[in-house]
């Protein structure tokens, strides 16, 4: 499989590089990060990092939300993202429902701050450790109407890979082998809740790291999703694979922290937040966009 190439414009972002080699460590916690640098572009193929050629889909993904007192901001940028930009599902890296996932709040965190968006689009899901906290992830599911986890969905051009981070195993590991060496569209974008690389409160997760990071990094997986701190960062391994901490959606936002043994981190903002994807026949646009609709972070993938 071809790797991905990458034109990158960042836009109002706080930039810090985090360290080089992968490592299994997890992330030690510092003093938060307060100084802001100015714009930063690179030269890219198409103007201010717009998708190459027609978008063909598209979906928006956020994360950390449910009961959260941004909630409705974010569906409110969400809504006005969707009335200019292709999209055509909802994806979820998870703690969609506080503070334990508990059923009687599906209607007013999962449903409610939506329902616009969602009468035409489904939600697609993975579990964080919030949704699992009092034994209710599979009533979650299949509240929406999926299937456990792992599952897998397709869009034009993209397929999404949801996985069980609350639970990291080998099991999973051989899952996403299989689905990742398996002939498919040429972007791979694998969803789930506690974040491979995160410089946040949580840090990374060493078993993610250990067990599943591998794979990605050998299938030259094009976009890993995560959530669980509550920030947006992206990182670049030495691979090319794309790493997005997106878990602004709506809870109170946490710190960013220098840390050590992550791949470089390209970007980061301690804001509300949702991700914006666009794919083409040769292209994933990824714009982190804020409430308000500022843009905070824009990367285009192409193969």
């Amino acid at each position: 499989m071809r790797r991905l190439s990458m034109t990158v414009t960042v836009v109002a972002v706080v930039l810090a590089a985090c360290g080089g080699g992968a490592s299994t460590a997890r992330t030690k916690p510092a003093a938060p990060v307060t100084s802001t640098l100015p714009t930063v572009s690179s030269s890219t193929s198409s103007p201010a990092g717009a998708p190459v050629g027609p978008v063909v889909s598209g979906f928006v993904a956020f994360g950390d939300f449910g009961g959260g007192g941004a909630q409705y901001a974010v569906a409110t940028a969400m809504s006005q993202w969707a009335a200019g930009h292709r999209v055509d599902a909802l994806v979820t890296t998870g703690d969609n429902v506080y503070p334990t996932g508990e059923p009687t709040l599906y209607a007013s965190e999962l449903d409610a701050p939506y329902r616009a968006l969602r009468a035409r689009r489904p939600l697609w899901a993975t579990l964080g450790n919030h949704d699992v906290g009092a034994g209710h992830g599979a009533e979650e599911l299949a509240y929406l109407g999926l299937l456990s986890l792992p599952y897998e969905k397709s869009l034009p051009n993209v397929q999404l890979l949801f996985v069980d981070a609350n639970h990291p195993d080998v099991a999973q590991a051989a899952w996403l082998d299989a689905a990742l060496a398996k002939p498919g569209p040429p972007f791979r974008v694998v969803v789930f809740h506690q974040p491979a690389w995160s410089c946040g409160l949580h840090g990374s997760t060493p078993d993610v790291d250990r067990l599943w990071v591998p794979v990605f990094e050998r299938h030259h997986t094009a976009l890993v999703l995560n959530g669980h701190d509550h920030d947006y960062e992206r990182f670049t391994s030495p691979g090319g694979v794309t790493y997005v901490v997106t878990g602004g959606g709506g809870q109170d936002t946490y710190p960013l922290i220098p840390c050590t043994g992550t791949p470089p981190r390209d970007a980061q903002a301690q804001k509300h937040h949702f991700t914006g994807i666009e794919v083409t026949a040769r292209s994933l646009t990824l714009t982190a966009v804020g409430i308000g609709g500022a843009v905070i972070d824009r990367v285009v993938l192409t193969r």
